[in-house]
């Protein structure tokens, strides 16, 4: 006779429902670094020599144009399509990205009223490709600064009736440095409007030397930043103006990371402490940086030196391409506070955007 088989109570315990897989959530990202290009303007300035007639050599180096102009053929839908350009953003995580021009319509090599001409159409375009999504392009202007006076007027038109938010200006006005006194009608228009002032070197103005191994760019305009600076420290600009905002492309240049040298100065030679109250290191934290200086032992060391709160996530795009996010985001030398202030909270605190 078969046997009836004994139910047996399963020991096994229930399998567990696996939990859903939860990606982490993407970081607010605001690229405080990119440049656009302004096809009429490129036309509009073909007319004039590039030239700062400065003991009758070329303003800027001819490979430089040459690396220029090739950049520009091979990224022009970027620079100038805001659809593509807003995929990308998509691509790269981006949220917003800061609008500027570069070089050839900064326009400081032609006479005051045909730059001021130039800048005008130039700031009336940027206006036109942010408002293709006001939400996630933030525009700032370009002012004719071989007149100062103009260059305020300019800038003030431009955040007034335009909603642009600051100016992008370059190292050196035709060899004078920012720091000088025809300039300080500007400084001083900046500070009452309450807009940040973003120094971009345009390649360097001593090319002799330069003009071999890209050397104009990798040495000439890191040197560039740091004459900028010293020049608005050394020059009263950052005491006369306390609550003017700059901010200096590329990690501030060199200076930032060889500051020790200029205090030494500072103190042993007494003709320096004419115009800067306070030792070249102690106005580092008065300037803003990007984070477009590639080696990762560079951020942490910059925001030791200039603090967390006045470093902002750049990348010179679409002329750059590199994983800018990815440079801050993965970086282990960093707190996370410190990282979401340089990824995204630094820049929308200094140009009042709303996130």
């Amino acid at each position: 006779m078969a046997r009836k088989a004994q139910s047996r109570k399963s020991t096994r315990k229930p399998a567990r429902a696996k939990a859903p897989v939860r990606r982490a959530r993407k970081p607010f990202v605001i690229d405080m670094h990119t440049h656009i290009r302004v096809p009429a303007l490129l036309d509009y300035v073909k007319r004039y020599p590039v030239t700062g007639a400065i003991g009758g050599e070329d303003w800027f180096a001819a490979g430089s144009l040459a690396n220029v102009s090739g950049q520009d053929t091979n990224r022009w839908t970027f620079l100038t399509e805001p659809d593509a350009r807003l995929a990308q953003m998509d691509k790269q995580g981006v949220d917003i990205q800061i609008i500027s021009t570069n070089f050839p319509v900064t326009c400081y090599y032609l006479d005051p009223e045909i730059g001021a001409a130039a800048a005008r159409a130039t700031n009336d375009a940027i206006a036109e490709f942010c408002s293709a999504d006001n939400d996630r392009f933030v525009g700032i202007a370009s002012v004719p600064l071989q007149d100062a006076n103009i260059a305020a007027g300019e800038l003030e038109r431009a955040v007034k009736s335009l909603g642009l938010r600051g100016a992008w200006i370059a190292s050196n006005v035709r060899a004078r440095d920012l720091g000088e006194a025809e300039f300080r009608p500007f400084w001083a228009k900046a500070e009452k409007l309450g807009v940040p002032v973003f120094v971009h070197p345009l390649g360097t103005t001593d090319i002799s030397r330069l003009t071999k191994n890209f050397l104009f760019n990798t040495i000439g305009q890191p040197l560039e930043e740091a004459m900028a600076m010293s020049s608005l420290i050394y020059g009263g600009i950052l005491d006369d103006y306390p609550k003017l905002e700059v901010c200096v492309c590329h990690g501030g240049g060199y200076l930032p990371y060889y500051i020790g040298r200029s205090d030494h100065a500072y103190a042993a030679h007494p003709e320096n402490q004419k115009d800067a109250k306070k030792r070249p290191s102690a106005y580092l934290t008065r300037f803003w940086y990007d984070t477009v200086i590639f080696d990762p032992d560079m951020l942490p060391y910059l925001v030791k030196k200039a603090g967390a709160n006045k470093v902002m996530m750049g990348s010179d795009w679409p002329l750059v391409r590199t994983d800018a996010v990815g440079y801050v985001a993965r970086s282990r030398a960093i707190t996370e506070d410190a990282r979401s202030r340089i990824l995204y909270r630094n820049c929308a605190g200094l140009l009042g955007i709303s996130v």
